[in-house]
């Protein structure tokens, strides 16, 4: 895929059609709080679609309930055996490094701003966040009736819900910006899912193959596609991968108020994530390591004494770690453990919803929790 700056800035202007239209006609006819109703549903498997859905929305639920004709099922399997051996640093990497990645994009953060679920909350954002990859990634998650696909279904309507209703705001500036959540910011999202995820993992010491990077790009390539991405845009390969992570980088990263602000609500929930003074200050050092010293600059992430240590983190995790995931690696997964540990709550406006891991994932990582 060539990917150019003409080609790209059309896709700003691209939203996700078939969602979107569904999503304006609930709203002309006064039916969004049955989608509301919907979505609070979708992530629990043993509840149908309520019975009161609009006939054309729930024939959409039907015809996307499913993985996309001819999925490559062994390539999904070695991408989940990858998220098992490496899910807690992942997880961990998508609430610091991802994020930041994305908040440097001045155009599509400003999206952020205009929804209060999904800019002043930091708590619930990385919260929702974790929780999506968790289903999506879980062992069975993409088979029929799986979580992930009603993960996926779910943030979806939620994308064109805002995209609907940012745009009759009247103050999103679709000239400058683009459509709100546009094709092009969708797959730059895509990327800090996949292809800077395998960069950070390795930035910090933990083995992935080749074959195992492409086997994950894979497999967010087809949870793209489920997400209303184009599939003739994404990505087939790392290479691809990371040439489209530089256009980006050098059509849209830079410092913004709206971005300065995500990341400082960022840097203060997870401030004393794990008690001590020993850890002061490492999750800055660890977001500068992964996303570099400009992005960090322009996001105003502080500097810290760790960040001299990380300059020997090969050395050090030679000497420290008999299994060489690298010093940083085992600590990412340490601070990964206590984010998880927390039990977060995806808060909504009145109420906690519980934020749920996997059985098997649970075992696999050692994660008890209380009453199961």
């Amino acid at each position: 895929m060539l990917y150019t700056d003409e080609f790209l800035e059309k896709l700003r202007m691209e939203g996700d059609p078939i969602p979107d239209r569904i999503i304006e006609e609930l709203f002309e006819n006064s039916q969004v709080g049955a989608v509301n109703d919907l979505l609070k549903k979708l992530m629990h498997n043993n509840q149908k679609y309520p019975e009161e859905l609009p006939d054309h929305i729930e024939c959409w639920l039907e015809d996307t309930a499913n993985c996309p004709e001819g999925v490559d099922w062994e390539r999904i399997r070695k991408a989940t055996d990858l998220f098992k051996e490496h899910g807690i640093a992942i997880t961990f990497l998508l609430s610091t490094c991802s994020l930041v990645y994305c908040y440097a994009a001045r155009k599509g953060v400003k999206v952020l701003t205009f929804s209060y679920r999904l800019g002043q909350n930091a708590y619930r954002r990385i919260a929702e966040t974790g929780q999506f990859v968790l289903h999506v990634m879980a062992p069975g998650g993409l088979e029929s009736g799986g979580q992930g696909i009603k993960a996926i279904q779910k943030v979806r309507l939620m994308h064109s819900a805002i995209r609907h209703m940012v745009r009759m705001t009247g103050r999103w500036d679709e000239k400058e910006n683009g459509l709100p959540i546009c094709q092009e910011d969708l797959l730059g999202t895509l990327l800090t899912f996949s292809g800077v995820i395998i960069k950070g993992l390795r930035h910090l010491g933990m083995k992935v193959t080749e074959k195992q990077a492409e086997d994950y790009l894979y497999f967010w390539k087809i949870v793209g596609i489920m997400l209303g991405v184009r599939e003739d845009i994404i990505p087939k390969t790392m290479k691809e991968s990371n040439q489209l992570e530089e256009m980006i980088k050098k059509r849209h990263h830079g410092p913004s108020p709206e971005g300065i602000q995500m990341t400082r609500a960022l840097l203060e929930f997870h401030a004393g994530l794990i008690p001590g003074q020993m850890f002061d200050n490492m999750i800055p050092a660890l977001i500068r390591e992964t996303v570099g010293d400009q992005i960090a600059d322009w996001m105003e992430v502080p500097h810290s004494n760790w960040q001299k240590l990380m300059k020997y983190k090969e050395l050090t995790g030679f000497l420290l770690d008999s299994d060489y995931t690298g010093l940083f690696g085992s600590m990412v997964n340490r601070l990964g453990l206590a984010l998880i540990k927390r039990q977060s709550l995806a808060m909504t406006d009145y109420e906690y919803t519980p934020f749920l891991i996997p059985t098997e994932l649970r075992k696999v990582w050692g994660i008890e929790v209380k009453g199961r």
